[in-house]
This record gives C-alpha cells, structure tokens and sequence, in this order.
C-alpha cells in the first residue's frame, strides 16, 4: 500500500509548471490575493492529473470563479441560485462555476468543489459516494515546497467508532441509496453519507494501484452499472475482499 499522506515532492509539482501556465482563473466578481491564486491554480493541476492518469476525459483552460466578500451577498446568491445550504462555497452546475464566500477556508473549499467542477462536466449525475467521496479526498490538499495530501482525522475516528458495528451494511445502502437519500442521511453529528463516501475513496487511494481501481470503477458507473457490482468486479478478489481489507484497514489506523 502507498503511504497514507500522499506526497508529491518539488520536482513532481515543477513538471505541471507548462500546464498551470495555460489555466486561468475566470473572476466572475471579487478577486483573491495572487499568491491564494497561484495556490489554487497548483491544487487545479494537481487534480486534474489525476483524472488524466485514470483516463478520464480532461479538457478544461479556465475556471469559472465567483467570490464574495461579505457573507450576507454570498448567502444572498445562494438563495437565490442554489439548494445548497453550505457557509463557505458550493458548485453550481447549471452555470458550472464555482461560488466561494472568502473565509479561512477558502483554499480548501475551492479543492473540494474544483472536483465537482471536473467530473461532473463529463459525468452529470455520478452517485453521490464517489462525487462526494473524492471531493472530500482532494479537500486536503496541502499545498507549500510539496503537494500533499492529508488524511482527514475526523472522519476515519468515525469510521474507526462504526467498525463495531454493521458496518457492511452501512456501506452497502451508501452505495445503494439515490443521491437525494444520501443527502438526507448525511445528518449531524455523524454525518454518515459522507464520512463512509470519503472512506470508501481514501482506502482505495491507499492501495498501490487504487487510481487504477477508481478509474475503472468511474468509468462503469458512468455506463449506467451499479456501484456494488463495480466494486465487486474492479476490485481484486471482489466485493467481499473489498470489504475485508476496507475493515482491516481502518482498524490498523491510529487517528
């Protein structure tokens, strides 16, 4: 298995230098400090190579990108052209730009909806679990001499405190349930929905070919196929091994 903390050093972020000098910023109203900019546009390239290694289809120069500075405007906008209910930023599809109010969390939001922003150019309705799961992954990136990428503590002590219970089946109705049921389910304080989403993901993405796996399994899922029976057919040893690594592994984790 790779380490937890993915690490991409210098020399590895240097060679996206070409293709971050082709991506642009979009500022639909307020604008960021340039050196939050250059962050977002590292974190922008480092995502997309990622879908570009799992042969997704990736074709994207610009970013579409509305900021507020003042709360009551941001959540003003949001009523206004949104369902979401988030604080800090959501995607809006129809228009397929990215809405952030400018907070301490700003970098981070931005990771987690630019992974909207891509997949769902080419995916319109991927199963929340994946959609959810990987945009929580990419919301850790940590961007400074390196690229890493941080293991959210909370989430896996959650997912270490339902072990004990059925957690076979918790996974299966994540994977089963329509999107809108995995919105209503992913209530306070546990949030379930996503923390087995982002679970799901990140045990993955820990195994030495798991962007292999997560391609594959995209690209199923994207054909209409059911998400149990893609893990049960992408993942080696299939569903049940997938279940039994997913379970060995978290209990091995001392967050």
């Amino acid at each position: 298995m790779k380490k937890i903390v993915m690490l991409l050093l210098v020399m590895g972020v240097a060679s996206s230098i070409s293709a971050q000098e082709e991506l642009q910023i979009n500022y639909i109203n307020e604008r960021i400090p340039k050196h939050l900019e250059m962050k977002m546009i590292i974190g922008s390239n480092f995502i997309i190579s990622f879908y570009e290694r799992i042969n997704f289809p990736i074709e994207i120069s610009s970013i579409d990108l509305r900021i507020f500075t003042l709360f009551k405007d941001y959540k003003s906008h949001q009523n206004l052209s949104s369902n979401t209910k988030s604080d800090n930023g959501y995607f809006s599809s129809s228009k397929h730009e990215i809405i952030l109010f400018d907070n301490e969390k700003i970098l981070k939001t931005f990771h987690h909806e630019f992974n909207h922003y891509l997949l769902r150019a080419y995916f319109k309705s991927p199963p929340k679990w994946i959609n959810e799961g990987l945009s929580e992954y990419f919301e850790n990136l940590s961007i400074s001499e390196s690229i890493m990428i941080k293991p959210n503590k909370k989430k896996i002590a959650r997912i270490k405190s339902l072990l004990d219970d059925e957690i076979e089946d918790e996974i299966k109705q994540v994977l089963s349930i329509s999107n809108t049921q995995w919105t209503e389910q992913n209530i306070k304080p546990e949030y379930r929905s996503s923390t087995i989403s982002y679970a799901i993901v990140f045990f993955l993405l820990s195994l030495e070919d798991g962007e292999q796996i997560l391609g594959e399994i995209i690209q199923k899922l994207m054909c209409g196929e059911r998400s149990q029976d893609v893990l049960n057919s992408s993942y080696h040893g299939g569903y049940a091994k997938f279940i039994k690594d997913f379970i060995k592994f978290y209990k091995q984790q001392s967050y």
